[in-house]
């Protein structure tokens, strides 16, 4: 399955701050919305990089042209997505046509979105009857996977993860109560196989809860996607080893 997508081809020359992309497109300079409010990878200078856009259908009700969706850091040849704001549709979209079935057979299946769990809000809900999936989507930007071995940095402050840990405790509590419990792990390219990071005082808390987590039943799955001007596809969806001490 794909999702038909209609993408226009820039280049940008800068990212003045961090909603605004400049670039090139139709031979003249726009100005694009960034929708990452974060770092990029490890990209700091961002002239050159050839951008997939959506154009703005009315620029009188906005301040920018349209909104960066993809990067290239290799001249075009592969898209990084970069718009986080789609992967709820996106995989809500792959479910309700039964598009992931090796993780989650979802046919004549009920989906729902943003489901309020205690003090977490789950992305997803695939139900039929009494048997629930609870899906929650993580989409890392600030570190782009793009080579075998490569991994998270350290996080910014001791709490940066906070939101994301206390999902995985609220998953562990639904899967306690004989529920199916996934996180999905969405690459917008072709990243490799993730591999938990070397246990350090920087990350000791992380991997502790989301072992724990997966001892009480949490899956943990990598969903990877292949963005082109065109369409969107699914090239990977595979179930992640359980996590090591």
């Amino acid at each position: 399955m794909e999702i038909p997508l209609n993408l226009s081809i820039g280049e940008l020359i800068s990212r003045p701050n961090r909603f605004i992309f400049e670039g090139i497109s139709a031979k003249r300079v726009q100005r694009w919305h960034c929708p990452v409010t974060g770092s990029i990878g490890h990209v700091e200078d961002f002239r050159g990089i050839p951008c997939l856009f959506t154009p703005a259908i009315d620029t009188k009700k906005r301040t920018t042209e349209g909104t960066v969706e993809a990067i290239s850091l290799n001249q075009g040849l592969d898209w990084i997505g970069i718009n986080q704001n789609h992967i709820n549709g996106w995989i809500e979209c792959f479910l309700r046509e039964n598009a992931l079935p090796h993780m989650l057979n979802s046919a004549g299946y009920c989906v729902r979105h943003e489901v309020q769990i205690d003090d977490s809000r789950i992305d997803l809900v695939v139900e039929n009857g009494e048997k629930r999936t609870f899906l929650e989507l993580k989409t890392p930007m600030r570190d782009l996977l793009l080579s075998p071995g490569a991994s998270f940095t350290r996080p910014p402050s001791p709490s940066y993860f906070d939101r994301g840990l206390r999902h995985f405790e609220t998953l562990a509590d639904l899967a306690k109560a004989g529920h199916r419990a996934i996180v999905g792990l969405c690459f917008m390219y072709d990243a490799p196989l993730f591999s938990s990071p070397v246990r350090d005082k920087w990350n000791a808390k992380i991997i502790d809860t989301i072992k724990k987590a997966s001892m009480g039943g949490v899956e943990n799955w990598q969903i990877n996607l292949k963005i082109s001007p065109t369409s969107l596809k699914v090239t990977l969806c595979k179930k992640l080893p359980f996590y090591p001490t």
